[in-house]
């Protein structure tokens, strides 16, 4: 039962139900509950104004008040959201305005699809208007009413459409797929901080094949820069390995042009993403030469080089045996993991060459770096002091 599965939620039902209103708990909570799987993040929809919410509960925030939603702040925080209409969306991406109702199915029936489109009483009764729970049996993704009203309504709707597809191994409705492939220009509208995480949601998906092949399929993927097309299928083998980065360097591997840097700040890639993708295709084309290094081993992250060997296998045709535990055993083979370990500092060189400070320093430490890790040079500071004497001070070797 709620109380005991979503205590919270159901004390701010009981809370509500007892001055007088309407509540239930709605969206992805309910679609999981009939698919018997765990939820999360449990919202509830009411007929009660915010304000009249603000009057009921100590505690809340306000978070998008004239959208109808506060958060009551129990032992858990529960999202509120007062039933609501919306009106016209010019920009395909917010409604012009917001009216809020006394009926729970006016209410439901705005909303995306029919799985998303249930609503659950206290007791466990579930309010399906729209047929969801048929189309979860069925296994579709199914669009409320008139799919292209929906997707006007918020174009983003689309590659959620296909976001849903990939995380629960759903086919979208005939008509559903239809209207998207008929608007699909209309995700222009959308900015893409909002686009790029839904792709990233599909690529830590466990059905991106299914995802990325609906994304090209359905026309979305042709509004966006790159190439998506060459390699849709081989989305199916892909593993983000936990990491969301590594579905941009998936994809920056498909791509024939080596202007990576650009594409990745048209999708709005932060600067740490787009240094993981650099190092991955820099460990990718490594294996394209050969093998990978003691250095390379040094260099890159155990994460870059498990995407790396993965990667090329599948992209490049690299017929490489490095497994992640072949991996992790050359990693730990490494005498030094940073140039931190190393036991001297630009100090030191300083002193021992009675020299100012300059790039010179940088490039002696670059080359101890390289000594130390190929085995040449011990992290000692006597053995380094020697070896800096040998060849750079008495070997003149010092600008």
């Amino acid at each position: 039962m709620m109380k005991t599965r979503w205590p919270e939620a159901y004390k701010v039902i009981e809370t509500l139900e007892n001055a007088g209103f309407e509540a239930y708990v709605v969206g992805g909570a309910v679609r999981d509950f009939t698919r018997n799987m765990h939820a999360n993040d449990v919202d509830v929809t009411t007929n009660a104004t915010p304000n009249e919410v603000k009057q009921l509960f100590p505690h809340t925030i306000d978070v998008g008040i004239e959208h109808g939603t506060v958060l009551v702040v129990l032992k858990e925080t529960i999202e509120v959201t007062t039933f609501r209409s919306e009106a016209t969306y010019s920009d395909f991406r917010r409604p012009d305005a917001v009216t809020f109702v006394r009926s729970l199915q006016e209410d439901l029936q705005r909303r995306d699809f029919t799985m998303n489109a249930m609503a659950l009483t206290k007791t466990d009764e579930l309010i399906d208007y729209f047929g969801g729970r048929e189309d979860i049996e069925k296994k579709l993704i199914r669009a409320v009413g008139d799919p292209s009203k929906r997707f006007a309504e918020d174009a983003l709707r689309m590659l959620r459409a296909v976001r849903f597809s990939a995380q629960l191994n759903y086919s979208l409705h005939a008509d559903t797929m239809e209207a998207i492939q008929s608007l699909h220009h209309l995700i222009a509208h959308v900015s893409m901080e909002r686009v790029k995480v839904e792709l990233e949601k599909i690529w830590k998906s466990d059905f991106v094949g299914n995802g990325m092949n609906l994304f090209v399929s359905s026309q979305l993927a042709g509004n966006f820069q790159g190439d998506w097309e060459t390699y849709r299928y081989s989305w199916e083998r892909f593993s983000s390995f936990g990491n969301t980065a590594n579905g941009w360097a998936f994809f920056a591997l498909m791509q024939p042009s080596k202007n990576v840097g650009t594409l990745l700040s048209f999708y709005k890639c932060s600067n740490s993403e787009k240094t993981h993708v650099k190092h991955v295709l820099a460990a990718v084309e490594q294996l394209e030469k050969g093998h990978w290094s003691p250095y390379n081993f040094f260099q890159f992250t155990e994460d870059v080089l498990i995407a790396a060997a993965s990667y090329a296998k599948q992209l490049k045709k690299i017929d490489t045996s490095y497994t992640p535990k072949q991996i992790q055993q050359a990693k730990a083979t490494i005498p030094i993991s940073s140039v931190k370990e190393i036991v001297v500092n630009g100090n030191d060189l300083m002193e021992w060459a009675d020299k100012k400070r300059g790039p010179w320093i940088r490039e002696v430490i670059e080359t101890i770096t390289i000594e130390i890790v190929n085995g040449k040079l011990t992290n000692d500071r006597i053995c380094i002091k020697e070896w800096f004497f040998r060849e750079y001070v008495n070997g003149d070797f010092l600008p």
